[in-house]
């Protein structure tokens, strides 16, 4: 037996030893350690593309903040370029590029949030005490810092916390993100403790457990956390951009659709 069969066969052993509580985020991070053991070599290293994009979205930083400011609903226009921000996956997406992701923020908001989730997300926040803001990837976490400062000027009685990703995984968003692009000079930021591409709660620590267990609002960006936490049953707010045949199908919507779903209401149609 040469040795990719030898390697294909374990990866194999990996999924079909998969246990209910398993998701694709999760399984991944195993087939990446079987790789990263049985090759002698490191699965991925996305620390050069981390630190371009952070500083590709720093360098227009102000003039989307100032688009934001201006525009007739800071916040809905805040979530707009937070969302159009998810396009930054290279998990999820061959090819992602500097260029596209610059078009993507010049061709702005085309595409508004679902109306109904919008207000009930605004109604939600009125009453709220605490939310939990969970990242996805790099560069995009510049736009969730944007976010945040709406978010914290137009409901002063929230305790926002924003939770990244525990341990570097593809470009998700972690600490040394997060002080990179100054998110932690503006708002609390705690790592997940996991190093799932997700929020899977069988590898969270006590604390982000706790504080997801216990926000009255809970705003999730990206389909990794979409894919580890739906069924969840915590009011939380989807959004994201579909980037997969998966998504695409699960939603009926076209590559690099918008969408904003409520974890309590979200009906899902498999085709």
């Amino acid at each position: 037996m040469d040795k990719k069969t030898e390697y294909m066969k374990k990866v194999m052993s990996i999924l079909s030893s998969a246990k209910e509580q398993d998701c694709s985020p999760s399984l991944s991070v195993e087939v990446k350690r079987l790789y990263s053991e049985f090759w002698n070599c490191p699965a991925e290293d996305y620390t050069e593309i981390k630190k371009e994009f952070n500083q590709l979205m720093l360098n227009v930083e102000a003039s989307v903040e100032e688009k934001i400011r201006t525009s007739a609903d800071p916040l809905e226009t805040a979530l707009l370029y937070a969302r159009i921000g998810n396009y930054i996956d290279f998990a999820a997406l061959e090819n992602v590029s500097q260029e596209t992701m610059l078009k993507l923020l010049e061709n702005e908001n085309q595409e508004p949030l679902s109306q109904t989730e919008y207000a009930n997300f605004q109604k939600d926040l009125s009453t709220a005490k605490t939310l939990v803001y969970l990242t996805d990837n790099c560069g995009e976490i510049v736009l969730d810092k944007l976010a945040v400062k709406i978010l914290k000027e137009k409901y002063p009685q929230l305790n926002i916390t924003v939770i990244v990703r525990g341990y570097p995984v593809v470009n998700d968003a972690t600490m040394e993100d997060a002080e990179e692009i100054g998110l932690t000079d503006i708002v609390k930021v705690t790592g997940n403790g996991s190093n799932v591409g997700g929020t899977w709660f069988p590898g969270l620590s006590n604390e982000a457990r706790t504080l997801l267990e216990q926000a009255d609002v809970i705003l999730a960006k990206g389909q990794g956390n979409f894919e580890t936490m739906n069924d969840c049953g915590l009011n939380v707010y989807y959004l994201f951009l579909c980037k997969c045949d998966l998504f695409q199908r699960r939603f009926h919507a076209k590559a690099l659709q918008g969408m904003f779903l409520n974890e309590r209401r979200i009906q899902m149609e498999m085709v």
